[in-house]
């Protein structure tokens, strides 16, 4: 017996058929409230996944927002900003929702005010919506901008305190908004680069001879879902694996004083290790660039072990030998070498 009802299943496909063909900003694709909600309970349960593995890299990295204003940039059924509040529990007197739905302002009005009835809400369209000093939250919106907009996306940007950025993890998206938003932002000297990159230089992979590579990360799917039958039921149906939640990701800041948790000298596993017998290629990412790197599991077989399962945060300080790594730790870990 199904766990959704045929009209369901029809509305997910149309929403899901959309998002992918990179159509879906050609017209507001909430149809009804109904749509929204469904919305809520199935994909925006994915992406909010992804809001968690970023906001906890931050909380690791022991970084958090100044601004006690919050704008959700095109908020949808508002998954970002519900997830950013808990996260954050009492740090925002003030939410600001923008959307071209009406429905989805609504709907995710409702949702924030079940949360936190104290926090104000103001409301609007996204080409009205103003950074204005705010921490500012952008999620999954690329493939429904015209270059444009994303110029115009960018003065927003530009105007707010601290930028949270959430996207799908395709090439495409991921080199657009390294390109068009955190260069652009370096450029005017005055943000600097909180997360997922251990430094504020240059991203390595803009360079001509690094064109194959994009920045994307995993984060966890909760263990349940694998156990619940709506969600296998979604995944057969829809084609939605539930084994990967790839996603690319940007956090900077404007006009920071406090220096960053983060010491010098780390480096970011990009994407996942690849295994071979007894080694692994990992692909890390820091200020001298970007390069495969080869872990042998004989010269740090636990660091191999983390690295390999990939549990803890992906960032490293390696201790290398004739171009191999035979040592090193993870934040906040003491180094194994050999």
């Amino acid at each position: 017996m199904s766990e959704w009802l045929s009209s369901e299943l029809r509305t997910l496909t149309r929403l899901r058929d959309g998002f992918l063909s990179g159509n879906a900003g050609a017209a507001d694709y909430w149809q009804s409230a109904g749509d929204v909600e469904l919305y809520d309970r199935t994909f925006a349960q994915r992406i909010g996944w992804k809001w968690e593995a970023v906001l906890g890299e931050l909380s690791l990295r022991g970084w958090k927002p100044s601004s006690e204003l919050l704008v959700d940039w095109g908020c949808g059924s508002g998954i970002a900003s519900r997830t950013v509040l808990s996260h954050w529990p009492g740090l925002f007197r003030n939410v600001s929702l923008s959307d071209r739905s009406p429905l989805a302002l609504s709907y995710a009005s409702a949702r924030l005010r079940e949360l936190e009835p104290d926090v104000a809400q103001q409301f609007g369209g996204v080409e009205s919506a103003s950074g204005g000093g705010a921490l500012l939250l952008v999620s999954h919106v690329l493939t429904e901008l015209s270059k444009e907009q994303l110029a115009r996306l960018w003065k927003q940007a530009a105007a707010s305190s601290a930028l949270i950025w959430v996207e799908s993890a395709t090439h495409e998206n991921s080199r657009r908004f390294v390109e068009e938003i955190r260069e652009r932002l370096l450029a005017t000297g005055q943000w600097r680069v909180v997360a997922p990159c251990t430094h504020s230089g240059a991203c390595p992979m803009l360079q001509a001879d690094q064109a194959r590579h994009w920045c994307h990360h995993f984060a966890r799917v909760p263990s349940e879902v694998h156990q619940d039958g709506a969600w296998r039921e979604i995944s057969k149906k829809l084609g939605v694996d539930l084994r990967v939640l790839p996603y690319s990701y940007l956090v900077m800041e404007r006009n920071a004083q406090e220096p960053l948790a983060l010491e010098p000298g780390f480096s970011r596993v990009i994407g996942e290790p690849r295994e071979f017998k007894g080694y692994l290629k990992v692909l890390t990412c820091g200020e001298d660039g970007l390069a495969d790197k080869v872990l042998q599991k004989r010269n740090a077989p636990a660091l191999f072990k983390e690295v390999r399962v990939a549990e803890t945060l992906p960032l490293y300080k390696w201790e290398e030998k004739d171009g191999r790594i035979v040592g090193g730790h993870g934040v906040g870990g003491a180094p194994e070498a050999d």
